[in-house]
């Protein structure tokens, strides 16, 4: 019995273990860096997940190359062919950081393509790029959920372990406590 229940708190570790470590990470959603020319400014980009998610909150960071090029700037949404959208604009704002980085965040409110236009200004004038991204749509459920769901046979099986321990046990001390007639 002292087995089963050791199992049955392994099991009961490990699926909370998953359910801590899925909640943290968001299992599907990663984050994503590139280096863009953005007229004369090398920077790097960083989206706090891609593919970013419908109506959630997404970290943008920018960080200059050189840090002396004393940069500000937006970020402007704007939906690509086939979404329906409006632009939205999100205004950069300094982190305080030695390197001069930027950061804000934004939201995209529909499913679809779209282009994050990153427009700086600096000591060597103002320049606009673009990044594209599809919008996802928001999972069906949440993730601790599916994991829940998907664990819950472990509970199943753990009980049927039981149910045959408890089987065994019963046969083996009927056994010994009759014993078998010889002819």
């Amino acid at each position: 019995m002292r087995k089963l229940f050791h199992v049955l708190g392994s099991c009961v570790a490990l699926l909370a273990l998953l359910l801590i470590t899925s909640a943290g990470t968001g299992l599907n959603a990663t984050a994503s860096t590139q280096t863009l020319a953005v007229g004369p400014y090398i920077i790097d980009f960083s989206l706090s997940q891609n593919p970013p998610p419908v109506d959630t909150p997404l970290d943008v960071t920018i960080t200059p190359h050189d840090s002396n090029a004393h940069l500000q700037g937006d970020i402007t949404t704007e939906p690509g062919l086939g979404t329906d959208g409006t632009s939205l604009r999100f205004h950069l704002s300094a982190t305080g950081e030695a390197n001069g980085t930027l950061r804000t965040t934004i939201h995209i409110p529909v499913r679809g393509a779209w282009n994050i236009a990153i427009t700086l200004t600096g000591s060597r004038g103002q320049a606009t790029s673009q990044v594209a991204v599809t919008a996802a749509a928001p999972g069906a459920i949440p993730v601790w959920l599916g994991w829940l769901i998907g664990a819950s046979p472990l509970v199943i099986v753990a009980f049927w372990i039981w149910r045959q321990h408890r089987y065994k046990r019963a046969l083996l001390s009927k056994t010994t406590a009759s014993p078998v007639a010889s002819d």
